[in-house]
């Protein structure tokens, strides 16, 4: 009895040893693997924008993508698309255009489970780099009507990853619009204030407000047109930006052409001839909004 009782204690001993040694093991390593796994975490950021800073707007979903500036380069996005053998971890980057500057597939080691030597191909150069510059409506497999080419034998895997980009493109591509720089549209305001959340701001002078700025959305030819514009208080627009359009190359896209964008300053703005049912749905949906809020000009 006595033998079972030392054998017990000497047990009970030896498991507490352990936890305490565990936990001192823990404490100590466990900063540095929080640490590690952040690093790996921007790095995979990295490698899909050239911005210098990364902040969270959604927990390990979404960032904005900052210069060192601190003004906003786009976002950087992360989506799992169900593949051929599991879901497929991929991280994307998009410019404040809402085009693709980088894809980042998960390795086998980090969890992918698409079949080695065919669907695992998804992670290569020779697919990923595909996605460069495209915007969503471009993100689709050849036989699908896009502009990417399948991986021989591993269609299944290829259409995950262009459904899910995007899929992912359509999702996030409203938080472009939130990096904008209100000068560029407002030069003479000193700072803004916030009227309306993420909508609408008074634009302030030295000791009182000059104007308004205001964020809008046009239904344009192939997606929507996201631009921010100024108008002070006599009622003339200050600027107009284009925060976010995916038109045609060539023709509908004429709408970034500054010189076009100027229109709207000089109060001659007009539909570009080729590019027209873009030029009027953003010429439109200024004068719209400039009514809707022209209440606030003092």
């Amino acid at each position: 009895m006595t033998s079972t009782r030392q054998m017990i204690i000497t047990l009970c001993i030896v498991a507490l040893t352990c936890a305490i040694i565990l936990s001192f093991v823990y404490a100590f390593t466990s900063p540095r693997i929080a640490e590690t796994q952040k690093n790996l975490m921007l790095d995979g950021l990295q490698e899909v924008s050239q911005a210098v800073e990364f902040v969270e707007i959604i927990s390990d979903t979404l960032w904005r993508a900052l210069d060192s500036l601190k003004k906003s380069t786009g976002i950087v996005f992360r989506v799992f698309p169900q593949g051929y053998g599991g879901s497929i971890p991929i991280t994307v980057g998009l410019d404040r255009d809402g085009r693709i500057t980088g894809v980042r597939i998960a390795s086998a080691a980090e969890g992918l489970k698409e079949t080695p030597g065919l669907g695992a191909k998804i992670t290569e150069p020779d697919f990923t780099q595909q996605f460069i510059g495209k915007c969503a409506p471009e993100v689709q497999l050849k036989n699908d009507g896009g502009e990417i080419d399948a991986i021989t034998a591993a269609t299944i895997s290829s259409r995950a990853v262009t459904a899910g980009i995007r899929r992912g493109i359509e999702t996030y591509a409203q938080y472009l619009g939130e990096g904008y720089d209100k000068r560029d549209v407002f030069p003479a305001a000193e700072s803004f204030r916030e009227i309306i959340r993420d909508t609408l701001w008074y634009a302030l002078g030295e000791s009182d407000t000059i104007g308004i700025v205001f964020f809008g959305v046009a239904q344009g030819y192939l997606d929507c047109i996201k631009f921010v514009a100024g108008v002070d208080n006599e009622g003339t627009i200050t600027g107009v930006e284009i925060v976010y359009s995916s038109e045609t190359e060539g023709i509908g896209e004429a709408i970034r052409d500054q010189e076009f964008l100027n229109t709207f300053k000089e109060g001659t703005a007009e539909a570009i001839t080729g590019a027209t049912v873009s030029s009027k749905a953003l010429i439109d949906a200024v004068q719209k909004n400039l009514q809707r809020f022209k209440e606030y000009l003092k």
